[in-house]
């Protein structure tokens, strides 16, 4: 195991259970101005978890509605549409993965496609494993970004649940199927400067957000969380939105079976806590 971030990664997951990164329970750190902060990750509701010990209350945390994107964003779609949904996502938040393949691809077809609705694309992350595997992208480059982010989700059980419980090796084998040498992985993952940048704009997003769980969702500022993501509640909510520009919406897309959820796509974290 190499020095630096990397062996902070390691050991802030702790992994002697493969369970910490799927439930609630999780120990984790994360890299905030000058040292590292501990706090506890835990499950709020049924089927969630909440961000780590994210400093938000809910009860007295009023939301900002105003959500700037800028040039370094992740955006899918055109950047001029009428209509701004941002995905906070977490890369080890297996509810986030089956929204990503599963509610995703729908809005994509109906609304990006035609240009009504840009996605813009951000992270909240619940652990140093996000916050390594966020470094692991940007090292890719902005156009490897969000392609090895997508095999990430699409491909958990690989690298979160391995027979050695060595996540780290997981995430060494995701970035070698992205094209990375094991060089530039650890030099990647010594980038300390960058890894507390990433944890403090996550924490940042939460506050201002009052973001308690993920995924969660921004549309036109205005969040969306729990069954609020939901492709029925979405679709709805985007078409509501694009009556109030005064823009058409599309037909709906023809209605499709139910996707079956993997065995674990509803532990990951879906509904924030109440």
């Amino acid at each position: 195991m190499s020095s630096g971030f990397l062996d902070k990664v390691s050991s802030a997951v702790g992994i002697s259970d493969k369970r910490v990164l799927v439930g609630g329970g999780l120990a984790a750190l994360l890299l905030i101005g000058g040292g590292i902060w501990y706090f506890t990750q835990g499950p709020s509701g049924k089927d969630g978890e909440t961000v780590a010990e994210a400093p938000v209350d809910p009860a007295n945390c009023v939301p900002k509605t105003d959500v700037a994107v800028t040039k370094d964003d992740y955006i899918i779609g055109d950047k001029n549409a009428p209509v701004t949904l941002v995905e906070y996502l977490s890369q080890t938040c297996s509810a986030c993965a089956y929204f990503r393949a599963n509610e995703i691809p729908k809005i994509e077809e109906t609304f990006v496609k035609t240009g009504k609705v840009r996605i813009v694309f951000r992270e909240l992350h619940r652990n140093n494993i996000d916050v390594a595997a966020s470094l692991l992208g940007r090292c890719l480059g902005r156009e490897g970004f969000l392609p090895f982010t997508d095999m990430l989700l699409e491909n958990q059980p690989a690298w979160m649940l391995r027979e050695d419980n060595d996540v780290v090796a997981g995430l060494r084998e995701m970035a070698r199927r992205a094209g990375m040498s094991s060089e530039d992985f650890e030099t990647c993952l010594k980038k300390e400067d960058v890894a507390k940048q990433l944890a403090q704009a996550s924490q940042g997003a939460a506050r201002d957000y009052c973001i308690t769980g993920t995924p969660t969702l921004l549309l036109n500022g205005r969040k969306l969380e729990g069954s609020q993501t939901s492709h029925e509640s979405l679709d709805s909510a985007i078409r509501a939105e694009l009556k109030k520009a005064g823009v058409e919406a599309p037909p709906a897309a023809a209605p499709a079976e139910a996707a079956t959820p993997d065995a674990g796509a509803p532990a990951g974290g879906v509904t924030p806590a109440p």
